[in-house]
């Protein structure tokens, strides 16, 4: 007879997982098909947010929240095989992906409370989502048995669990603590969060001088790449007028924190920044002494977080210069999208017509209302302008007043729109 997991399905259309598949899914693949690989992904995502939810600083790492999800995605596939009896009778849902977690968890200084707080709150999801896909995939007389077996197996195993993820976070935690690099970390989290401290012991920790100007950045690679962000750090404090890299903290998975000295007379740079195919950078601007070099820190914190909003992220390089509006505008990031949505009406639709429109209009207030100056960016006449124009005041309501909130809402939507 099937086993009920071969009847699973997933809730969005079909796309590929292959960044998330493993011998563990392939074998889940042949076994229970398609529907069941899919709906694992969906669940490991499920827990991936209800967990970045609960734990609030993990949201503001990219690499974190990717890291998160490819354990929760592993830990589903083995609870899957230990429900559906795939495989040895003895499964473990530890993985090497969430021992990385555990370890990481150590390294950004969290306590054991914190990833234990986090495997309850995974478990939860995770029973949850199975019980529930029991009950709809099996008829009433025989449900009550398979929901009490199920529960039965994964609290069997979640002792083990527990145990192994914690036994990675204790012994990563050991290592660290004694580590230059801890000690290190530890300052500069206190000097970001404003606390009195004797600057010249920062200085001999750090063997970077908190006095003068200098420039923060935050550096990540993508979750597949190798590079060694170091030389990604260095080539672009240089491009801001910095000495070197004088101090990169790593900082969680593939994630380093930077700052250099601003060489004397320079000027502030205002040229674009280095790319990476692999890999994103954001800048903060150049700052003098302990203020600067959290004020800079905290602009690039402000231009990542507003890269995460992006639905495609695109490895990209950026300065708070450059995006100092957007960081502004997008600070509540609901209210955000709710006053944009307000503003631009129907013109927000997401359609070819209306990306055409607003792109027109956009142009059209930027250029000082130059209708000349969009048809030739634009290589159309200057009666498709005032058409288009025209129309789109029409659509988003505009009455004639000042043209701000229009300017400010579709820098908005554009934003979050991403790339095209």
């Amino acid at each position: 007879m099937l086993h009920w997991t071969r009847g699973l399905s997933g809730r969005r259309a079909p796309q590929s997982e292959t960044e998330w598949l493993s011998p563990e899914a392939e074998e889940v693949r042949a076994e229970l098909g398609d529907g069941a690989v899919t709906w694992a992904v969906e669940v490991g995502e499920d827990i991936a947010i209800r967990i970045t939810q609960k734990i609030p600083p993990l949201a503001d790492e990219v690499n974190a929240v990717v890291a998160i999800r490819r354990a929760t995605t592993s830990t589903v596939w083995r609870a899957l095989k230990l429900v559906a009896g795939l495989g040895e009778s003895e499964v473990s849902l530890v993985s090497a992906e969430v021992e990385g977690i555990a370890r990481d968890f150590a390294r950004r200084g969290m306590e054991l409370d914190d990833l234990l707080r986090t495997i309850r709150v995974g478990y939860a999801v995770l029973a949850a989502d199975f019980l529930d896909a029991a009950t709809l995939l099996l008829p009433p007389a025989e449900s009550s048995a398979e929901l009490r077996r199920i529960s039965v197996l994964l609290f069997e195993v979640l002792d083990d669990f527990t145990a192994d993820a914690a036994a990675a976070f204790i012994k990563e935690q050991s290592a660290w603590a004694a580590g230059i690099s801890a000690a290190r970390f530890d300052l500069v989290t206190r000097i970001l969060a404003a606390e009195d401290l004797d600057t010249v012991h920062a200085e001999e920790v750090l063997g970077y001088s908190l006095e003068g100007p200098h420039v923060a950045l935050i550096a990540w690679s993508t979750p597949n790449s190798s590079r060694d962000l170091r030389g990604v750090v260095e080539s672009t404090l240089r491009e801001r007028g910095a000495a070197s890299a004088s101090l990169v903290l790593p900082v969680g998975l593939q994630t380093v924190w930077a700052w250099g000295a601003v060489l004397p007379g320079r000027s502030r740079p205002r040229n674009t920044l280095p790319s990476f195919d692999d890999a994103f950078v954001v800048v903060g601007e150049v700052g003098s002494g302990i203020h600067g070099f959290r004020q800079s820190h905290g602009e690039a914190k402000a231009v990542e977080r507003l890269i995460r909003l992006r639905p495609a992220q695109i490895p990209c390089s950026v300065a708070y210069e450059h995006v100092a509006l957007e960081v502004l505008l997008l600070s509540d990031p609901e209210a955000a999208k709710r006053f944009a949505s307000h503003v631009l009406g129907p013109l927000a639709q997401d359609e070819p017509r209306m990306t055409e429109l607003r792109s027109t209009l956009r142009r059209y207030l930027e250029m000082d209302h130059s209708l000349a100056k969009v048809a030739s960016v634009e290589h159309i006449s200057k009666n498709t302008v005032t058409y288009r124009i025209n129309k789109a005041l029409d659509l988003c309501g505009y009455s004639g007043e000042a043209t701000t909130d229009l300017r400010a809402a579709l820098r908005i939507h554009e934003w979050l729109a991403g790339p095209v």
